[in-house]
């Protein structure tokens, strides 16, 4: 057998032995919650068996809704809740796990439109047992696009959340993404792409921090599209030029938008905004 956790799209193996979870940065699975502890719970795996036990939390660990006390055994799609964290237990074979992070199936929760896994019990974001069955869709590896979508949708509610770490995560996840399709030449919703860009500056801004907003300058080149109207409209918020990060320089943008105008096609009015910034 091969056990994993689920928490929103990605998977986390569970390796034979104990793996912690809580707030601080030295558990296995670290959650950025003030309702977790820093040591919250652990999962121990032995051979067939996986057991999950409460390290004396402030706030418990539930198991399918309920609080647990003492050493629970767990099965297949049990929902372990941490804090507002959700996580879906899964117990595969080995030529199941082998081809899971691939294929599945994903719906949408009808009360708060997160997706999520279909064979879950409930949403992993809400607890809400209502879907909506018209979104059931079947996920392959070649539907990057689609899987592309779900992350967005994601990050953005967790921007209004006001949550950067979970942005962060979910923007690292979409850039591993994204990189290697360009590469591969794959193509690119260009709403995703500028949807990213706009995430990743904003995450900048807030993080007060020049890597995300290199990344994000940088994604257009290797798009070879030129910026939104929004993207522009960040770059030159007087909130993100109090920064002063070396990237907004006229010198650094002037740079920037003669690789892109080696690279992109012509586009009036994007590349008229766009030009205005290095004017």
């Amino acid at each position: 057998m091969r056990f994993r956790l689920r928490f929103l799209l990605q998977e986390i193996d569970l390796h034979p032995g104990v793996t912690t979870l809580g707030r601080s940065a030295d558990c296995r699975v670290s959650l950025d919650d003030p309702l977790v502890s820093r040591e919250h719970a652990q999962l121990t795996v032995r051979g067939d068996r996986v057991v999950l036990e409460d390290l004396g939390s402030r706030n418990g660990t539930l198991l399918n809704g309920e609080r647990t006390t003492g050493a629970c055994e767990l099965r297949d799609n049990d929902r372990i809740r941490l804090g507002a964290q959700e996580f879906v237990f899964l117990a595969l074979d080995v030529a199941e796990g082998a081809s899971s992070r691939t294929t599945g199936f994903l719906t949408r929760c009808a009360s708060c439109g997160v997706p999520y896994a279909a064979e879950a019990v409930a949403c992993v974001n809400c607890g809400s047992t209502e879907r909506e069955e018209d979104t059931v869709t079947q996920v392959r590896g070649n539907d990057e696009n689609w899987m592309l979508q779900l992350v967005l949708e994601v990050l953005q509610r967790a921007e209004v959340k006001q949550r950067p770490h979970d942005v962060e995560r979910l923007l690292a996840q979409a850039r591993a993404n994204v990189e290697g399709r360009l590469a591969g030449g794959a193509e690119v919703f260009p709403e995703h792409l500028d949807a990213l860009a706009l995430a990743a500056v904003r995450l900048a801004r807030h993080l007060k921090e020049q890597r995300w907003l290199d990344w994000a300058l940088e994604l257009h080149v290797l798009a070879r599209r030129w910026p939104s109207a929004a993207f522009v409209a960040e770059l030159a918020s007087p909130e993100l030029a109090s920064l002063e990060l070396q990237a907004l320089t006229p010198g650094a943008l002037r740079e920037w938008l003669a690789r892109l105008a080696e690279v992109a096609p012509p586009d009036s009015e994007r590349q008229r905004a766009a030009l205005a910034l290095g004017a």
